[in-house]
């Protein structure tokens, strides 16, 4: 059986801005699966992330990341938009509205810090 010694924590990549970050997570929820911000405090600083796999990392089966960056505060909403017509843009909206030009990232919100990210 597992224990959580035995569990390694992810590898951080911290991203320069919640803008990257948003660029990040809409790539790669295009190619994989839908992908989706979790938002918790820690230590005073808000954190927006999310834990992935990097497939096929040399031997290894993959290597899981945790790619993150500190926001200015709590989400003001339910989701991030993203646009990139006419200028890039990001926000956060409370509900998922039907522009075809914008894509929306869910915020799950957590009560705390997960035990496997070591920040």
């Amino acid at each position: 059986m597992v224990t959580q010694k035995d569990i390694r924590p992810p590898v951080n990549l911290k991203i320069a801005s919640m803008k990257d970050l948003a660029r990040m997570l809409v790539s790669w929820s295009q190619r994989d699966r839908p992908a989706s911000m979790l938002y918790f405090e820690h230590r005073g600083k808000h954190i927006y992330g999310t834990l992935i796999s990097n497939h096929g990392y040399f031997e290894m089966y993959g290597l899981p990341l945790w790619v993150y960056t500190e926001g200015d505060g709590p989400p003001r909403g339910n989701f991030l938009s993203y646009k990139t017509r006419e200028k890039e843009a990001i926000d956060f909206t409370e509900s998922v509205d039907s522009d075809p030009m914008t894509l929306h990232l869910p915020i799950i919100r957590l009560s705390e810090k997960p035990i496997i990210i070591d920040l």
